[in-house]
């Protein structure tokens, strides 16, 4: 995605404090003028609930918040949650 867009992602957030399980991994967010892209962990909602999965979101930024503070950690974890669950 970085080298795609052409930027680093705008902010990264470890999986640790989202409501994901599994593996620590990292949530990373880039933004467009239109839309949010986030690649990180998602919810394994499957009969086993402990496999891993990578899913990249597009969401237009029109459908939720604006991106909280760097230093607002549960704001942040809050707007992945709502960019990411369909």
């Amino acid at each position: 995605m970085t080298e795609h867009l052409g930027a680093l992602p705008e902010r990264t957030l470890s999986s640790s404090a989202t409501v994901m399980t599994g593996p620590e991994l990292t949530h990373r967010i880039w933004r467009t003028p239109t839309h949010a892209l986030i690649l990180g962990q998602t919810a394994d909602n499957g009969p086993y609930g402990y496999l891993t999965h990578l899913q990249l979101s597009c969401t237009p930024l029109g459908c939720g918040p604006d991106l909280p503070s760097a230093d607002d950690e549960d704001g942040l974890v809050d707007w992945i949650n709502a960019h990411i669950d369909w």
